[in-house]
């Protein structure tokens, strides 16, 4: 009998947030996902045995997860979190406090009444600002102790009593509650890698790696094979070599690993599943058996045509390439399936989601005649804060739906290597390509990444000169932290992020930390930011108040002149859906009604059974559905639209979450109840309601 063989491979990463010299600890972000996803996505599978799954712990995560077993970690947030707020000074209030919102809104904030309270009078005083004066010690103590119970996973709410307790108790927290908090979550990660072993070695999961500090291993082997993708992308200048780091980062990730697992991993997960034909030599070369990348690399090396149902087919293979050390074992992500786990299926009932992605498994199945391999691989840790409950009811229905099909396997990736019935295809060559767009425009051609990458191989040719070994090796461990992939994905115009300029000083930082070891002149240029540019969806903020007739046209040139506008698709990059239909936004309001105006591709859907889904999130959020049907309408409530060229929309300000004056937008495209599409994709338009045009709106 044909099975359809499902390989999970869930990859867990974040940057290196510790100074290589002071050791302290800029950002709490691997803490934080400690206490939610690392432990929280494999303790699924306790319960659910039959599923068999591959995770990818970086090493270089698995370092900075060791320091938080401890309370005393140096890290700024924790010493700052560890303060009475009595005793924060004016600064550590204005930096602190703004990181106290740093969550999902609808999933982490709205369900506790409390934070939910002190977001929306955050929100009325003006976004992070003057926080000095708008919280009380008390209400800052709520914040500090509801911030790391929203950030803390489902397993370790229900399996430590304090905690349960604590989310019971809701609100006026005492310094005594936040510091056994801190300790009893810090008790909890000391868990996670534990489990990982536990795991393995009951055959439940494998457990793979990635080199070291997370480099872009293709391109530190030789920058010139970005140029096999796009051969006129523009390149860094006065460009030398990384001699054998490629090698430190593959052998130091196999000796760490070992260390940790006692056993030598099988396979490894390059950094953003950028491969080669070098790249794999060197893998094979340090015993490593697979690796694994995305369909869109498979398709630039193979010549193959995704889009064409007969090609398609070829992506459910064994693949293999075939290198001085041996043959290396190459799996390809399917991208559809992986991006709506990713992407997509945060927006619908968990059943629905479950049901379709099986049912999506049985095209693939009934499509050949011959057992497949379905390889289903993306990050393990930042898609969940947009599911209800952390994704919860999403994997239980999924793991339950698939464990009831008999033509489903779930295997490791190692098991599936050797799955004899499933046809397999050698590579005569690989482009070299990543899991984005099958290039790697992620992490260079931008004047900002080209600008990194000459002052990281300037310092590199620094330290390459010392000729004393252990000043050698400690500078060089600096700039091996600063051959991460991260540092690069900041740079430019095609990511965005509040905390973009704290990246910038880290990797300036390991720069100048080197030439500090080194006992030379640090250049000047490392003081100066790189960071120059960021994407923002806004284009431009409302100018005055308009009223808009919501017929599906623009009605006159003046209609939505002073209308604000929107990019829906800024940040759809790294990953995304294919969907590309909702594209731009105008709003604005009057005394009456929020005015919206979305653009798209609507040929082809119009009067085909497609929805627009507005989520309006204040103080509790509100939906609306728009059919995308040629025409106007309306509904009870005293919503108009008008659908043509154009989508249009008046909502009447009663109709607004609580009317708490701010609020923030998704969209969604609907098709037979399930969304296809969300625009912006890990974003929300906010829009300040009670705006007097006098100040910049934040969005």
């Amino acid at each position: 009998m044909k099975k359809l063989n499902l390989a999970f491979l869930w990859h867990m990463h974040q940057p290196f947030y510790k100074d290589g010299q002071n050791g302290t600890y800029h950002m709490p972000w691997v803490f934080l996902h400690a206490i939610k996803d690392y432990y929280e996505i494999p303790r699924y599978l306790k319960d659910y045995k039959g599923i068999r799954q591959t995770f990818n712990l970086v090493p270089s995560l698995l370092v900075q997860l060791k320091d938080y077993e401890d309370i005393n970690v140096d890290d700024i947030f924790f010493k700052t979190m560890l303060k009475k707020p009595a005793d924060l000074t004016h600064e550590e209030r204005c930096g602190f406090v703004p990181q106290l919102f740093m969550a999902n809104f609808a999933n982490m904030i709205a369900p506790f009444r409390r934070y939910a309270e002190l977001y929306s009078k955050n929100s009325r005083s003006g976004m992070f600002e003057n926080t000095e004066r708008l919280f009380s010690d008390a209400e800052i103590l709520d914040l500090q102790v509801l911030y790391l119970l929203s950030w803390t996973g489902n397993f370790f709410r229900t399996e430590y009593p304090l905690i349960a307790n604590l989310i019971s108790k809701g609100a006026g927290f005492t310094q005594n509650d936040k510091v056994s908090l801190m300790e009893t979550l810090c008790e909890a990660v000391k868990r996670i890698v534990p489990l990982y072993s536990e795991l393995q070695n009951e055959g439940i999961i494998e457990v793979s790696v990635t080199p070291f500090y997370h480099p872009i291993l293709p391109l530190l082997i030789d920058l010139d094979s970005a140029k096999e993708a796009l051969p006129e992308i523009p390149m860094p200048s006065a460009f030398g070599d990384f001699g054998r780091d490629p090698q430190w980062h593959v052998e130091e990730a196999v000796r760490y690993y070992e260390k940790i697992f006692e056993r030598k991993p099988s396979g490894m997960w390059p950094a953003e599943g950028s491969i080669s034909g070098r790249a794999a030599e060197l893998f094979a070369g340090n015993g490593i058996k697979w690796i694994a990348s995305d369909e869109d690399v498979l398709a630039g090396s193979a010549g193959f045509n995704f889009s064409v149902s007969s090609e398609r087919k070829k992506l459910y293979r064994r693949h293999y390439y075939g290198t001085q050390s041996g043959r290396i074992d190459i799996f390809f992500r399917d991208k559809l399936l992986s991006d709506l786990i990713g992407f997509t299926y945060s927006g619908q009932d968990a059943d629905k989601a479950a049901n379709d992605f099986v049912a999506k498994l049985k095209v693939i199945y009934e499509s050949v005649d011959e057992s497949t391999l379905v390889p289903v691989i993306l990050d393990g840790e930042n898609a969940w804060e947009y599911y209800p409950e952390n994704g919860e009811r999403f994997f239980r229905a999924l793991y339950e739906r698939i464990q009831k099909e008999k033509w489903i396997s779930t295997v490791t990736m190692s098991e599936a290597m050797n799955l004899q019935e499933v046809p397999e295809s050698k590579l005569d060559k690989i482009r070299a390509g990543s899991w984005i767009y099958g290039n790697f425009t992620t992490w260079l051609g931008h004047r900002e990444k080209n600008e990194a990458w000459r002052l990281l191989n300037a310092a590199r040719l620094a330290v390459d000169r010392e000729e004393k070994t252990e000043i050698k090796e400690k500078a060089m461990n600096e700039i091996h932290i600063a051959e991460g992939s991260d540092w690069f994905w900041w740079f430019g115009d095609d990511h965005f992020s509040l905390q973009a300029d704290v990246f910038d000083k880290l990797f300036r930082g390991y720069l100048i930390n080197a030439y500090k070891i080194l006992g030379t002149e640090i250049p000047q240029e490392l003081y100066i930011p790189i960071k120059r540019s960021y994407k923002s969806g806004l284009i431009r903020k409302p100018k005055y108040y308009l009223t808009a007739v919501p017929d599906g046209e623009v009605t006159s040139f003046f209609e939505w002149l002073s209308a604000g506008e929107f990019d829906l698709k800024f940040d759809a990059g790294a990953m995304h859906a294919s969907s590309n239909i909702l594209r731009r936004l105008f709003f604005g309001y009057d005394k009456e009604n929020l005015y919206l105006r979305i653009e798209g591709s609507f040929n082809g859907i119009l009067d085909n059974g497609y929805e627009i889904e507005a989520e309006i999130t204040g103080s509790s959020p509100a939906k609306y559905r728009i059919p995308l049907d040629t025409g106007t309408g309306g509904n009870g409530s005293g919503v108009l639209w008008g659908i043509n060229r154009i989508a249009e929309i008046a909502l009447p300000h009663k109709n607004m979450p609580d009317n708490t004056g701010r609020i923030y937008i998704v969209f969604r495209l609907i098709k037979d109840g399930e969304a296809v599409e969300r625009a912006p994709q890990y974003n929300m338009v906010e829009v300040d309601l009670w705006d007097n045009f006098g100040d910049d709106w934040i969005v």
